[in-house]
């Protein structure tokens, strides 16, 4: 009777274990009482299959029950919730083995089962703690990285070690169960156990190295193909604009034409207030590439609608040796950060953004003041924007700048004085 209500104490720590673990991993399907109910009565299940003392059908019913539980309670896929429940079911073993041994060598326990209840409790107790530290390793390495759920070969073969592990733990169990070890075997047990889920948390933490890497190879894919896509839009942009900069520059030879022709004062003002309205004025050319052209238009643009005072001065022959899909990434994150902070002062007077690009020799100079009420964040000695990204996305415009700079062995440095911003950059070409 005391080794079944130690069971049974048992199954009830390891399903509060397991609700725990998962909720600081995973969402929950289902409300927090509903999700604790299933997971005690899936452990019920367990303890009633654990009373028929068949070690293979309590280990086959373990791990389905625990892949049941967590596709269904939380938001994983089946594949990771195999993946998870055979490590804890793997923990779980090697937690009672290390128990088992220590109680039988280091305190003379040798048969924890035909003890006194308080001494099984004890025991049992000592395992979901051992089991508990396990459990918390691999939350702490599992949310070091959201790359988990990504699928490939490597989670395959990790996948194939845990089983290969927990099949070593079941025999290890068998064995003790049926042969009377000495001390010497006993020894070599525990430690080959300790050293096979040493190994089994590195191989976990090399795959989540390997996807995380891969994630960040995948996210810059698709941020050059954006990049590209960028450049071909401010590349028809730029047509565009010069499109109607022909227009502008003939409606305006055409009211100057009538304003030297007609003598009436009112219709002089009303062609004056046209060309006021419409901004009919001389062409202005930002620099002799299409694609920085079209992104500064843009810009011009915003700036005008936010009465934000933009001034460009672009030097000819001072970024034609830098690629279009570059071009878009470092000006694009200047601009788009300087516009940003300066939308954000309430002082009309204090909106300005003021972008100059020079070169000597084979050193290009480019520098960008643009005032800024809100200080910026600094993370890790880094400028961070103050743009409302989420958090997985937050400063990867400084990351996008600095890639360019170093592609371009250049450096670049941020300063942020009062109610003004600074970024300066030197790019050798």
């Amino acid at each position: 009777m005391e080794i079944i209500i130690s069971y049974a104490f048992a199954h009830i720590i390891e399903a509060i274990i397991l609700w725990m673990s998962m909720s600081q991993m995973y969402e929950h399907r289902y409300k927090q009482w509903v999700t604790g109910i299933a997971i005690m009565a899936g452990h019920a299940v367990m303890f009633g299959v654990f009373l028929t003392g068949n070690i293979y059908f309590i280990t086959a019913i373990n791990n389905s029950m625990y892949i049941v539980l967590m596709a269904l309670l939380f938001n994983v896929s089946k594949r990771s919730a195999v993946f998870w429940a055979l490590i804890y079911n793997a923990m779980m073993a090697i937690s009672e083995q290390l128990v088992f041994f220590s109680t039988e060598y280091i305190i003379g326990i040798r048969h924890v089962k035909q003890e006194e209840l308080a001494i099984i409790i004890a025991v049992i107790s000592l395992c979901k703690i051992v089991y508990f530290i396990f459990v918390e390793t691999m939350v702490i390495i599992r949310n070091k990285s959201k790359a988990v759920e990504s699928f490939d070969v490597s989670i395959v073969l990790l996948i194939a070690s845990l089983l290969a592990s927990l099949l070593v733990f079941i025999t290890y169990y068998i064995i003790e169960s049926e042969l009377s070890l000495n001390r010497k075997e006993t020894v070599w047990i525990v430690i080959s156990s300790m050293v096979l889920v040493s190994s089994d948390i590195l191989v976990l933490w090399v795959n989540i190295r390997i996807n995380e890497r891969n994630a960040e190879t995948q996210r810059i894919k698709v941020q050059l193909e954006q990049e590209k896509a960028d450049a071909r839009y401010y590349k028809l942009e730029n047509e565009k604009n010069e499109s109607l900069e022909i227009l502008r520059h003939d409606m305006n030879n055409h009211l100057n034409t009538m304003l030297g022709m007609e003598t009436n004062s009112d219709l002089k003002d009303y062609i004056t207030s046209i060309m006021e309205q419409y901004n009919i004025k001389k062409r202005t050319t930002f620099s002799n590439n299409n694609v920085l052209n079209g992104l500064i238009s843009e810009y011009s643009s915003k700036c005008y609608t936010e009465n934000i005072e933009f001034v460009v001065d672009i030097r000819p022959g001072t970024i034609d040796d830098i690629v279009a899909t570059d071009i878009v990434a470092l000006f694009g994150n200047i601009l788009s950060n300087a516009y940003e902070a300066a939308k954000k002062c309430e002082e009309i007077n204090e909106k300005y953004i003021e972008l100059v690009v020079k070169r000597k020799h084979e050193t290009t100079f480019i520098k960008c003041v643009n005032s800024c009420a809100v200080p910026p964040k600094i993370i890790g000695g880094n400028f961070i924007s103050i743009k409302k990204d989420s958090d997985r996305k937050h400063g990867y415009g400084m990351k996008s700048i600095d890639k360019i700079v170093n592609k371009y062995h250049g450096s670049h440095i941020e300063q942020f004085d009062e109610n003004e911003f600074t970024i300066s950059i030197i790019l050798m070409i």
